[in-house]
């Protein structure tokens, strides 16, 4: 097995490499050298049934499968995925975003499956890698792969909200968990021009420390949809409240919006968290949805059928996404490269093309992030 997931693992190497993704000669060799097979033994298909190496007559499978370059579902609860290995090429787009030279110290939030830990040994040492995630399964897991494959960074079982101020300063913070805003924390934790790469709503931050206790910096061009940091609701974990009743108000906002990558980029960013969902028996000819739901972690919903739309609760979830498309469209349907972050002690504000530029504060929850 060991010689094909070689042959398995060169190939998506010399995609990424083809694409684009995949530049740095140090990146590709860890890419090439760490076997992404050892820390993914079992994932769960798009059907949500176990491939596993441990059952023989899915072993060619489950290996053909580890050496695509999918995002894999590791582990479910109740029918929800709660933690996954990472695209392949969006792991490179980011490790490549941190611009090392080789004797920096990291903190990765988010340990998942141990691997992107092995592959940052790989290009750092060990020595120099903290990783942390808030549940001891994961990290025992993920230590127990990470030494299987000679490797033995720091392992650490707590909260990254707070980061970990104990191995604190780092050059670099890598976070590969979905996140509304970036942790103070964080920050606080970085050497005056130290970097961090993360994903912030459905795109990739990587911003700088000004060293006076502001960052700042620019979104990759590429999205990103990760499994949210634990300790914060997920999506799918917001309960939706009653729909809303009474008389229905006009919109030129139809519900076919919130399929749109462009405009879903600023929804991430602009409104609190939300969750939504439309009928698949109302789709249009260009089989997109002219009936759905949309509602957030404070009770509010709103329903959109047609050219009309009901709201309810303490925010009208329906007239903040109408702002956020008029901002949208404003600004010529702006891509996600052109926009970057601000922080700062009075807040985190999102910018178009530069930092005096056009402008709106991020929506970080006023009371922190919610605990489960």
């Amino acid at each position: 097995m060991a010689r094909r997931a070689a042959e398995l693992r060169r190939r998506l190497v010399a995609a990424m490499v083809a694409r684009g993704d995949l530049a740095d000669p140090a990146w590709r060799r860890a890419f090439d050298e760490v076997p992404r097979h050892e820390f993914v033994p079992l994932f769960y298909d798009k059907q949500q049934n176990p491939v596993s190496r441990h059952q023989p007559e899915q072993v060619p499978s489950w290996l053909a499968e580890v050496y695509t370059d999918e995002a894999l579902a590791t582990q479910l609860a109740d029918g929800v995925v709660v933690s996954s290995s990472s695209q392949p090429s969006l792991m490179a787009i980011m490790l490549e975003a941190l611009q090392l030279e080789g004797t920096e110290r990291i903190l990765e939030i988010g340990t998942g499956t141990g691997y992107n830990a092995a592959l940052l040994c790989h290009r750092l040492g060990e020595y120099r890698v903290v990783t942390i995630d808030v549940d001891p399964d994961i990290t025992s897991l993920a230590r127990s792969r990470l030494a299987d494959v000679g490797y033995q960074p720091l392992v650490v079982t707590a909260d990254g909200l707070d980061g970990y101020e104990a191995r604190a300063p780092y050059q670099r913070i890598i976070a590969t968990v979905g996140l509304e805003f970036v942790p103070p924390a964080w920050l606080e934790q970085l050497t005056p021009d130290g970097l961090v790469v993360a994903p912030v709503g459905v795109g990739v931050i990587r911003l700088r420390n000004q060293g006076d206790g502001t960052a700042e910096g620019r979104f990759l061009r590429t999205p990103a949809f990760f499994m949210p940091l634990r300790g914060l609701d997920t999506e799918q974990s917001l309960p939706r409240p009653d729909l809303p009743t009474g008389l229905p108000r006009p919109t030129d906002v139809r519900a076919s919006v919130l399929t749109g990558n462009g405009l879903r980029f600023l929804m991430s960013l602009l409104m609190p968290r939300f969750s939504y969902q439309y009928d698949v028996d109302t789709l249009d000819a260009n089989g997109k949805p002219t009936s759905a739901r949309i509602w957030s972690a404070d009770g509010s919903i709103a329903e959109v059928r047609g050219g009309e739309v009901l709201e309810a609760g303490p925010t009208p979830l329906w007239s903040r996404l109408e702002v956020v498309r008029r901002i949208h469209l404003e600004h010529g349907k702006p891509k996600r490269g052109r926009f970057g972050l601000s922080v700062d002690p009075a807040g985190q504000r999102l910018w178009l093309d530069s930092p005096d530029g056009p402008s709106w504060p991020l929506a970080v929850p006023s009371e922190g992030p919610a605990k489960r």
